[in-house]
């Protein structure tokens, strides 16, 4: 089902009060029958609604964002498409500075290949590319900044956020975001592009402890929250080049929730176990064991905290 079909029915739905599939049909045009249809798909794509003697009703906020008003604020020209494959796909295809907000992706990818999904609705979507006077070899430590900027963005609003190296957002031990960072140039110039997912409200786990926006927050998200992120991601791209390795580090201990922490250390043909002692000027965690200091790069390993099941 095309979005233009089901996004007019969850606008409809968007405020949370209950609404009949009379009256739905009429405010949009369709009959009963199709509101039906529109209703049972959305609910296929993981939006909470309940049917009762009173219509339908979404249970949870909704977040629909608007490009023209998030557009005025942010320095790259923004755009919204209800449903697409992946944003990273099509800014990184794009190769034009831009940030792309949607509401489901259909192919949505995550770190190390894995797929990542949200309701429409119910999670904050987009991506952001931007280009880069340095090559890639000269921002191997960009992706790891922008999650912290991200992080400190997020405590400022009152959000008690970490950084679970490299780029997951967690609330103690629990998943909150995912950033997906993906780079394409030379040792010219780069093009970044930044894939961020955050949870609004509880989705449904499959194989991990997830936390959202909802249940932290004493009120829902807004167009000016996002604003606040995309700027804090474009800010990281913009002014990367010129901060010092030093402040790039406390900044991430600050934030980091495997500080002092022993972790696995998994990567394709060996594993280690050690204690999380920071960053270096590469953004490479730093993994401290009997046998020394490791530098672990984020393309090789998986780390994760021991007892913990995310």
């Amino acid at each position: 089902m095309k979005a233009a079909t089901w996004l007019p029915v969850l606008r409809q739905l968007s405020d949370g009060a209950p609404i009949s599939g009379q009256e739905l049909g009429d405010s949009i045009g369709v009959t009963r029958a199709a509101i039906w249809q529109r209703v049972a798909y959305l609910k296929s794509l993981g939006v909470s609604i309940v049917a009762n003697d009173r219509g339908y009703q979404v249970q949870g906020p909704v977040y629909l964002p608007n490009a023209d008003v998030i557009g005025t604020s942010v320095e790259v020209p923004v755009r919204f498409e209800p449903e697409v494959s992946s944003t990273n796909t099509l800014v990184l295809e794009s190769r034009q500075p831009q940030c792309l907000l949607t509401l489901y992706q259909n192919q949505g990818r995550g770190r190390r290949g894995r797929q990542w999904v949200a309701a429409p609705g119910a999670a904050l979507m987009l991506s952001v590319g931007q280009w880069m006077s340095q090559g890639i070899q000269e921002i191997q430590g960009l992706s790891v900044e922008i999650g912290v900027s991200i992080c400190h963005y997020l405590n400022g609003l009152g959000v008690d956020v970490g950084l679970k190296w490299p780029n997951d957002l967690w609330i103690g031990d629990a998943k909150l975001a995912g950033i997906l960072v993906e780079v394409q140039g030379d040792q010219d110039q780069t093009f970044v592009v930044v894939g961020f997912g955050l949870n609004l409200q509880q989705p449904v786990a499959v194989d991990s402890r997830v936390s959202a926006i909802d249940q932290v927050f004493d009120r829902p998200w807004t167009d000016t929250d996002s604003v606040g992120l995309i700027e804090s991601v474009l800010s990281s791209i913009r002014n990367y080049p010129a901060t010092p390795a030093k402040t790039r580090i406390a900044r991430y201990r600050a934030v980091s929730v495997l500080e002092g922490r022993m972790v696995n250390v998994n990567g394709s043909s060996t594993g280690f176990t050690g204690v999380a002692q920071g960053i270096d000027e590469f953004g490479r965690l730093c993994v401290l064991n009997e046998n020394g200091v490791h530098s672990v790069s984020a393309g090789d390993v998986s780390v994760r905290p021991e007892s913990c099941n995310i």
